[in-house]
């Protein structure tokens, strides 16, 4: 299903507070009635290293205010590394069979985007399986607003 939009009319999104207040200008300085809030624009999950082949991993954090979850990004040394679960507040946002960590990945320019809604106090957490190299590193974070 295609979308159009009317001749002239811009799409319907709406851009990271925190880059709506800067002008246009390349020496835009941060503007100083900006709060802490609208300055966050990550949501780290943490890391876990040394995975034995095939371990299993957790990565959990809890919203510190109300956002919306946009991007997941996930770094993982074993290339062949798999998401079991995504959860918001328990709710699975993965169904089916494990998505391969690589879908998440910050050089892929189609990983899917959540643009969900959360409150503050919610736990996201994300559930995978190592791949097959030994010693491995994987790490997570979503991009907020």
């Amino acid at each position: 299903m295609q979308t159009s939009l009317p001749n002239g009319a811009a799409p319907a999104y709406r851009r990271n507070r925190f880059f709506q207040q800067l002008s246009a200008s390349c020496y835009a300085k941060v503007p100083r009635d900006i709060s802490a809030d609208e300055l966050n624009v990550v949501l780290g999950l943490g890391s876990v290293a040394a995975l034995a082949v095939g371990a299993a991993f957790t990565l959990t954090v809890t919203a510190p205010r109300d956002c919306i979850i946009r991007d997941l990004q996930i770094f993982a040394t074993s290339a062949d590394s798999l998401i079991t679960q995504i959860n918001v507040a328990g709710d699975a946002l993965v169904l089916g069979n494990a998505v391969p960590a690589a879908v998440f990945t910050v050089g892929n320019q189609t990983r899917p985007s959540f643009d969900l809604p959360v409150k503050g106090g919610t736990t996201l957490q994300i559930i995978g399986n190592n791949g097959s190299t030994a010693a491995a590193v994987v790490a997570a974070a979503f991009s907020i607003d």
